[in-house]
């Protein structure tokens, strides 16, 4: 008798302990699950902010990216204007060819200019001065107007990884031909008319190392005009075509680029 009645009380105790444990175990269980959601939350919160800052960024760059392709155009635009300069003045030279003075090369180049320098503020100043037309045969004849658009971001763009992650797969590949699948055939012309000017150079030094006695390029221009310069400027005239017909293409490309870009946004 008295052993059932030990065996009772230790029942009734556990029961009561686990009474008292019972109202723990819920409360903790509930601390635990609010952590566990507040952690969830704020992950979700977090990772939710990095994406639309990531957007944002990516938008903001695309959007800088349209004010870098607009200024270009504008650049290649006035590059265009100064190719084509070039070319009416090397077709005059090849019309009048060999009779062509130092009067008629400054007048020719006055009224389409295409030898230029920039400011210290960064303003385009064409050269149409008498100072500017020292060595006036020799660039006239050998200018072929480097190339040089701005990049600065397009190639931070790249550096940074930030080209990738725009979305729109079709804006992506179309960034990266025309800056630089479509701008390499702009460059190749550019090298092949740099090509020729550097033949036409070298025919003045030749020309002037094979004379007997000292001669002055103004002299030669003067004196001793050959086939073998007229042919030269002759694929001068061909060169500078090709790289007309080049960067037309290129300044479509650019606007189809700008248009297309503004008009996912």
């Amino acid at each position: 008798m008295k052993q059932n009645l030990i065996s009772n009380l230790t029942i009734l105790k556990r029961i009561k302990r686990k009474s008292l444990y019972k109202p723990l175990f819920i409360k903790y269980s509930i601390e635990f699950l609010v952590i566990v959601f507040g952690i969830l939350i704020s992950f979700n919160i977090q990772t939710w902010y990095e994406e639309k800052k990531e957007i944002k960024e990516i938008n903001d760059s695309i959007l800088t990216l349209v004010d870098e392709i607009e200024s270009n155009i504008f650049y290649c635009e006035e590059h265009l204007m100064q190719l084509n300069n070039m070319k009416k003045v090397n077709n005059l030279i090849l019309d009048n060819y060999p009779n062509i003075s130092k009067n008629n090369l400054i007048e020719w180049h006055n009224v389409y200019p295409f030898g230029h320098s920039y400011l210290k503020n960064g303003e385009l100043r064409y050269w149409t001065s008498p100072e500017d037309y020292d060595n006036l045969y020799l660039w006239m004849i050998t200018w072929w107007n480097t190339f040089a658009q701005n990049e600065i971001y397009f190639n931070t763009l790249m550096a940074s990884g930030l080209l990738l992650n725009i979305s729109d797969s079709k804006i992506r590949e179309e960034i990266e031909s025309v800056y630089i699948t479509k701008k390499k055939r702009v460059q190749v012309n550019e090298s092949l008319l740099k090509s020729v000017s550097d033949k036409i150079f070298k025919w003045v030094e030749d020309q002037r190392d094979n004379s007997i006695n000292y001669i002055t390029r103004d002299e030669i221009f003067e004196s001793k005009l050959d086939n073998q310069l007229f042919n030269l400027l002759e694929d001068r005239a061909h060169r500078i075509e090709l790289r007309i017909m080049s960067l037309e293409n290129y300044i479509e490309s650019l606007k189809s680029l700008k248009s297309n870009i503004e008009n996912t946004l």
